[in-house]
């Protein structure tokens, strides 16, 4: 279950700024002219594994091209030691441009991001960017990292530098901070609907005799519902599923449905596939989900810098394909029908292709169209931000013999206004414990063996459901929120909606059916927002039911008790 981090102080590099709000700045540059970079604040934090650092930069850039972004750490805090730089003895030495650095002790040793433990986002341009580095690493058998302070100089080719010259810039670790990973689930929630992996299997690996072991065991952990493969080029969608019943093998009633448009981006579905066509080299998918369908596009945009205008175009033309089958053309699809892009987007160069998938800002009108809102109620899409388990980042391409460091390529984005984001992760193997490894039968080298990518998960709950109907088809005098917190232990709040004064009940039971509290007891209730407190110290964790009716009209949703 993915859930706001228990400390507030916590970081996480996941292109969000809610977490370093928290933590005061370490270094403010002055004003200055200097271009194209131009430090401004420098935050740095640390837990008991990583070392954090939140830079901001002036200008829109790449961190991992294109410029000469160099960062020297006194990681012994000792000048004697190291690579002299300004006024620290400089252990390590790392361009982030030109993704290349050394450790300096008695000689110089040659190092990549990897041997850091180096981890960078956004992978866009952006005026800021955050990175950690383990603070476990080992470099010959030697800690890089000795004693509890270090002091920093960053430095650019434009000639701006933190601190200025002579000047020391000194940071001091924690020693009472302990890293909190956030929350997930490898086994989909009982309480989710569906369970979406997205997953470039790198150039038909999928088919390979020597990986498809480690397939087996990948997919047949996470068990999913739909799976969206990127590069099989040499192999069909009907031989995509035929291999994906081998690993989860259908029981009575069920089969692997398949669609194949004819490029690198195929889809394996419990769920009937009812239309398809390729977008610009992409391609879109329409399943019939039994009670509404789902759109989904599967996603491979050019790679890397040189791709950027090509990647432009490729986004531009599915938002585009979503506009007008939300109007009418293209799918034709009903109201508030869920539609999810996924896929890897090749998200290595300007920050514009993001927000054009997020928000409908489409940069070529005339042959696309025109920009737009693409959720159902106007607002952008979301983003299935999966973290990596047991570890602070976001990352979903990971290749340690590249100079590029791992970074979040691969995205899941959704219409968040019916599709309620309940799990996702980004199943990174090598940082699993002993224990979930053995549980889900999985290999620590599973993930980095089979691709370059890793597999993206992401797990949905319809937001309204109504005796088994979607909320389209319910009336719209009343309306059951989804719960807060969620999951929770002891209590939770439900919240609902009347339009009208209405006589109503609100209940609580288990998934058998058994009512377990009455919250409300078939009262009259004025217009307006209302809540109940659900107090639950007293049951079992689980799956619980909460029921809202008002006279023939029944909501139900779920809800996780976990102690």
């Amino acid at each position: 279950m993915i859930v706001s981090p228990s400390f507030a102080q916590q970081v996480y590099i996941d292109e969000s700024l809610s977490d370093w709000d928290q933590i005061d700045p370490l270094y403010t540059d002055g004003e200055d002219s200097f271009s194209p970079v131009n430090f401004g604040v420098l935050k740095i934090d640390n837990d008991d594994r990583f070392l954090y650092f939140y830079l901001e930069v002036g200008a829109e850039i790449t961190l991992q091209e294109n410029n000469n972004v160099t960062l020297f750490i006194d990681t012994d805090y000792n000048t004697s030691t190291g690579n002299t730089k300004d006024e620290i003895g400089a252990d390590l030495e790392y361009n982030l441009g030109q993704r290349r650095g050394s450790i300096h002790r008695n000689s110089s040793t040659n190092i990549n991001s990897y041997n850091i433990g180096l981890v960078s986002a956004p992978t866009v341009t952006s005026t800021w960017f955050e990175f950690k580095i383990d603070l476990n690493t080992t470099i010959n058998g030697t800690p890089l990292f000795k004693g509890n302070k270090i002091a920093v100089v960053i430095t650019s080719a434009s000639g701006d530098q933190i601190p200025e010259k002579n000047q020391e810039l000194t940071y001091t670790l924690k020693s009472d901070k302990v890293f909190e990973p956030t929350s997930y689930q490898i086994k989909k929630p009982l309480y989710s609907d569906l369970r979406v992996l997205t997953y470039n299997v790198l150039r038909d690996n999928l088919f390979d005799p020597s990986k498809q072991e480690y397939f087996q065991r990948i997919i047949s952990a996470i068990d999913p519902d739909i799976i969206g493969f990127q590069e099989i080029y040499d192999n069909s969608g009907e031989q995509a599923a035929a291999l994906v019943e081998t690993f989860l093998p259908s029981e009575a009633g069920e089969q692997w449905y398949h669609g194949d448009t004819g490029n690198d981006n195929l889809i394996v579905s419990r769920y009937p596939i009812t239309k398809q066509q390729t977008v610009d080299g992409n391609a879109a998918y329409l399943l019939d989900l039994g009670t509404r369908d789902l759109l989904a596009l599967v996603a491979h945009p050019p790679c890397c810098a040189n791709g950027d205008t090509g990647r432009q175009r490729e986004i531009n033309a599915m938002m585009a394909f979503v506009r007008k089958s939300k109007s009418g053309e293209a799918f034709d699809i009903a109201d508030k029908t869920p539609i999810i892009i996924m896929g890897d987007m090749n998200m290595v160069g300007q920050a514009q292709q993001q927000r054009t998938l997020l928000t409908g800002d489409i940069t070529n009108n005339t042959n696309h169209g025109p920009d737009f809102d693409p959720d159902w109620d106007g607002s952008a899409f979301e983003d299935a931000k999966p973290f990596n388990p047991e570890m602070p980042t976001t990352f979903t391409w990971y290749s340690s013999g590249s100079s590029f460091s791992a970074g979040r390529l691969d995205y899941m984005v959704y219409s968040g206004s019916v599709l309620h984001l309940d799990n996702t992760f980004s199943l990174f193997t090598p940082a699993l414990p002993a224990d979930t490894l053995s549980q889900y039968g999985i290999q620590s080298d599973d993930s980095i063996i089979a691709s370059d990518h890793l597999p993206v998960v992401a797990d949905f709950t319809f937001t309204e459901l109504s005796s088994n109907q979607f909320m389209d088809e319910i009336p719209t005098s009343v309306g059951l929120m989804q719960n807060y917190p969620n999951p929770f232990n002891p209590g939770t709040t439900l919240t609902f909606r009347l339009d009208t004064p209405s006589r109503i009940s609100l209940s609580v039971q288990t998934i058998t059916g058994q009512t377990v509290a009455v919250l409300v007891d078939n009262q009259m209730l004025s217009s307006g927002i209302h809540s109940r407190y659900f107090d639950a110290t007293d049951l079992a964790s689980g799956v619980y039911l909460y029921q809202l009716q008002s006279g023939e009209q029944v909501i139900t949703k779920k809800m996780l008790l976990i102690k």
